[in-house]
């Protein structure tokens, strides 16, 4: 089950499933709709009486809907850029209220076949007039973002920016969402294909992406192409109200089903605006249907079954019905002796210590004066007290009210405040003066501790927010095969992307020790490519608010990953398939009041399990391997000197350790690294004793060994593999490369984790190279692409041009940098060139797999290389940082060096007359060649006995542009840059 609008940007990850999964859905759905089926029946029955003859499905009286729009900005003006304008808000709200009336101006281009089952939802949207507070509002909000960009997983940080309750508001956040053009929550309902909706309150409501919202026929909006007419909010809305995608999700099998009777079966979702008749799965397709993922242009109809069940849903579900007697309707009009509670200062929901002294501030909302109220509070439900605080209170204005101490054991207890009258007579407004508070006083856990989990423990606290999967015991092998650990299901986890859970430990006391470090056990395989994480937070004087929190580890998909993908119901078989994990926690040493919390973020792809989650409190040696610098993966140097990083993951001072290192599997080396004083979280680089390599491919084996001369705490992280490759291939100068013939003897592919490399493919350009990003599941692996050693001694090299075709897949951030190295490759110490992502590919994006068929389908770039200008032994190396994003084509590199050998003028020239003067140091033959900035030859010519002298070059038929003049003899070859320019 899919609850997202995916548009162009499809997560393929349920349609990979297939088998038990699918089929115990289907099993379950069907249940379901039999069940719901006949209350959907007494529901149409029922209101049968309620309905105009005219047309039985359109009710008798118009809902309302309030809605507040709350524009996540990036710091813009009003009306710039993610900060969108009013008009384009109101423009946005006039096509739902005509979308979902079938007051819409297309309507017309229904199909005739379809207008028999056309539907009207006699609904009206309409911006809020009151603030939860009562107070007046525009219905519009605008807050700066903490970060530019959105994506579902950012689902709890989004919208804890700006929230309005759920139960009164249709909450609408327009962003720069960048997977999706948006998103929905389904409501709480009984029908059938919403059995598994999150009942999460604060996160209910609607995601667009600023770029999808409001319609360019009411003005000249910022909008997407395709997506330019506001029917991605009326898609959305049409989940918010129960509907499903008109073709069931079911991945192309003609088997699924959006649960409504009158929308024609069809295979998969419809993308572009096709021609009618459409066909699919033996009949039309209705991709007019705007739960469909056609063009905005495309979409103009509801059917009448599917208003029937979002009539069903806005009547029935609890924070749809709601909605409809919200006072968000109404303008506020104060009325005499509204005195309202306005916040609760204290408790808050999580509360240290547990004598607390309650507070709350209450407001004037009223038209008169107040001088006096009778207020009470009550502890779980058992009246504590009752004050008549003296009062003198104008409208709107506010005041505190503090009660008595109250003593709280460990857990969690409700404190409800009442106000029972005002100015001696009842309140005006009851609606404001109950305010209820849960609050939890964590249990202290006394350190140093390890927790099992043979259960969960009544001192662990699970949050679940949606009330769906969460944190359970589980039995998990590890050291035992009955082994007992805290699992998290992902793989049932369908209906919550994004969502997450909450594992909290009780209240830890680091007050007195003077080192602490948190270890714990993770076990979690990947389901193809998913990104399920999983956080670790530190939350100080228990505040409960994560967004406050300290984040000591996040990791997700490969990196969070202990053993291989599986598309079965992972459960780990044993202690091989686990991680043990280390975290220093010395910055909160001497803090009494910190918390864990172990954060789950489900992206519906396998299980997670914690285990033994500890916390040791004495001085322990642990030493990790952070990186092979040297030798790095393409080297000339036949004996290079390993070099290491070494990092103090421990709380003692290291002064020795030794390391063992291995090449090509033979006799291993052991050295003892002595007289370093290395501190807590400090580094290290060490230099070992030079290794013999053999040509092309070599496997370096490091590994720690005897901190201080014992045993390493963590001997997990004390080893690294590292491959490099011995290749001393030489050119004197560079010379054009574009793949089309045997370049594996000068231009090196390499992966020095072993992993993907860089491929040779087919394209418009012949052959191309490319890295498979679009299948490689290995977030973080590294292919490199490495130039021969050139000798820019008595050259002066000015930059290279490479040909790039490249589209990002949205949410990932694949990465290409340009390194150089003047030590023939042992190092690689000058960036040249680092982009990722959009920015890489120029903005243009792509959610399938791209590969290039035209000219325009590839980007020219151009990069510095002044810095290596008289330089000996210089290597360039292109290297790819895997992001399973999509597929990278490079080709076409070229060089361009400044030599006196020979002069290109005019330049530019714009009467196609070219002069080259030639300086050879001897008579020789050359060839004069012309190419263009892709590479295609457009002029040659033979100079036979060439030295000094000088040749016209006449090129009538070349059309303005850039070009290339190149001079190859049998020793040499020299490039100049030619600007034609009409």
């Amino acid at each position: 089950l899919i609850p997202f609008f995916l548009s162009l940007l499809i997560h393929t990850h349920a349609q990979d499933r297939c088998g038990t999964v699918e089929y115990t859905l289907k099993l379950k759905n069907e249940q379901l709709l039999q069940e719901s089926e006949s209350t959907f029946e007494d529901w149409i029955q029922k209101n049968k009486g309620k309905t105009k003859k005219t047309n039985p499905f359109r009710i008798k009286s118009t809902y309302q809907v309030p809605i507040v729009v709350h524009i996540i900005h990036n710091g813009e003006a009003v009306g710039t850029g993610t900060n969108i304008s009013d008009a384009q808000i109101l423009s946005q709200l006039s096509v739902i209220n005509k979308d979902f009336k079938r007051l819409n101006t297309d309507a017309s281009s229904t199909p005739s076949e379809f207008l028999p089952v056309s539907g009207i939802f006699d609904v009206e949207f309409v911006l809020a007039k009151r603030t939860p507070e009562g107070l007046p509002t525009s219905g519009i909000v605008r807050t700066k973002g903490t970060q530019t960009s959105w994506t579902v997983n950012d689902n709890y940080q989004l919208k804890s920016l700006s929230y309005w309750p759920a139960e009164s508001y249709l909450n609408l956040w327009v962003c720069n969402i960048i997977d999706y053009l948006g998103y929905t929550q389904f409501p709480v309902s009984s029908l059938a294909g919403l059995e598994s909706a999150s009942n999460n309150s604060l996160t209910d409501g609607v995601v667009i992406a600023y770029k999808a919202f409001g319609s360019a026929d009411d003005g000249a909006f910022a909008l997407e192409p395709d997506y330019n007419k506001g029917r991605t909010a009326t898609h959305e809305i049409g989940h918010f109200f129960g509907l499903r995608h008109i073709w069931g999700d079911d991945s192309g099998t003609c088997s699924g089903t959006d649960y409504v009777d009158d929308t024609p079966n069809q295979a998969n979702s419809t993308t572009g605006c096709p021609a009618h008749p459409n066909s699919s799965c033996s009949t039309n397709s209705m991709f007019q249907n705007y739960l469909d993922y056609t063009d905005d242009r495309c979409m103009n109809i509801f059917t009448k079954g599917q208003v029937t069940r979002m009539q069903s849903v806005i009547e029935n579900s609890p924070r749809r019905v709601s909605l409809l007697t919200s006072p968000a309707l109404f303008d506020p009009v104060p009325v005499a002796n509204d005195l309202g509670i306005k916040t609760i200062l204290a408790p808050s929901a999580s509360e240290c210590n547990p004598t607390i002294t309650p507070s709350i501030e209450i407001r004037n909302y009223g038209s008169n004066n107040i001088s006096a109220a009778q207020i009470q509070i009550k502890k779980d439900g058992i009246l504590v007290e009752t004050i008549s605080p003296s009062l003198s209170l104008a409208p709107l204005e506010s005041t505190s009210i503090i009660f008595s101490t109250l003593s709280l054991s460990s857990g969690t207890h409700t404190i409800s405040f009442t106000i029972l009258n005002t100015n001696g007579v009842t309140d005006g407004n009851p609606a404001d003066n109950l305010v209820n508070q849960s609050t939890r006083i964590p249990f202290t856990q006394i350190t140093p501790f390890n927790e099992v989990f043979n259960s969960l423990p009544s001192t662990w606290t699970v949050e679940n927010p949606d009330q769906k999967i969460t944190w359970q015991n589980a039995t998990a092998a590890n050291a035992s095969p009955t082994n007992k650990a805290m699992k998290i299901n992902f793989f049932n986890y369908e209906d919550s992307q994004g969502e997450i859970d909450v594992l909290l430990s009780p209240r830890i006391d680091l007050s007195t020790v003077s080192v602490a470090l948190l270890t714990f056990d993770v076990s979690h395989a990947r389901f193809n490519a998913s990104n399920d994480g999983l956080r670790v937070l530190i939350l100080t004087n228990c505040n409960s608010d994560l967004n406050q929190a300290d984040e000591i580890y996040n990791k997700k998909g490969s990196a969070l990953s202990t053993t291989t993908s599986t598309t079965n119901d992972f459960t780990p078989a044993n202690a091989s398939q686990w991680r043990t994990e280390t975290i220093d926690l010395g910055n909160y040493v001497g803090q009494s009041k910190i918390q864990l919390a172990f954060v789950s973020l489900n992206d519906y792809g396998n299980n997670l399990y914690l285990d033994n989650v500890g916390v040791i409190t004495t001085a322990f040696e642990d030493i990790a391997l952070v990186e092979i610098i040297s030798p790095s993966p393409v080297t000339c140097l036949e004996s290079p000197s390993p070099i290491i990083r070494v990092k103090n993951t421990g709380t003692i001072d290291i002064t020795s350790f030794s390391v063992k290192y291995t090449v090509n599997g033979g006799n291993p080396n052991t050295t003892l690294i002595g007289n370093v004083n290395l501190k807590t979280s400090e580094s290290v680089d060490v230099t070992l004793p030079s290794v013999l390599l053999n040509t092309n491919e070599n496997t370096l084996l490091v590994e720690l060994l005897s901190p201080n001369g014992v045993t390493d705490l963590n001997p997990d992280n004390n080893i690294r593999t590292a491959t490099t490759i011995l290749n001393q291939s030489k050119q004197d100068s560079p010379l054009e490369e574009n793949f089309d013939g045997d370049f594996s003897k000068q231009w090196t592919m390499a992966n020095p984790l072993s992993g993907m490399e860089f491929q040779t493919i087919a394209t418009n350009y012949k052959t191309s190279l490319y890295f498979n990003a679009f299948d490689n599941v290995e977030t973080g692996d590294e292919a490199w692409l490495v130039s021969p050693v050139y000798d820019f001694s008595s050259l002066a090299v000015t930059r290279m041009i490479f040909d790039l075709s490249y589209h990002a897949n949205p949410g990932a951030n694949d990465r290409l940098r340009i390194l150089a190295s003047t030590d023939c490759g042992n190092s690689y110490s000058t960036l040249l060139f680092d982009r990722s992502g959009t920015v890489l590919s120029a903005n243009e994006t792509s959610s399938d797999r791209w590969a290039p068929i035209q000219e325009s389908d590839w980007q020219n770039m151009s990069v510095d290389l002044s810095l290596l200008a008289g330089k000996e032994n210089v290597r360039i190396a292109f290297v790819v940082t895997n992001d399973n994003g999509n597929n990278l084509y490079v080709d076409n590199i070229l060089f361009f060096v400044i030599s006196n050998i020979f002069t290109v003028y005019p330049n530019p020239v714009s009467n196609h007359a070219i002069y080259v003067t030639l300086n050879l140091p001897e008579s020789e033959t050359a060839e004069l060649e012309v190419i263009d900035r892709m590479g295609k030859l457009i002029h040659s010519e033979t100079i036979n006995n060439a030295s000094n002298q000088v040749v016209l070059l006449s090129l009538p038929n070349v059309s303005s542009g850039i070009y290339f003049v190149r001079l190859r003899t049998a020793n040499r070859t020299h490039t100049e840059k030619l600007l034609i320019n009409d």
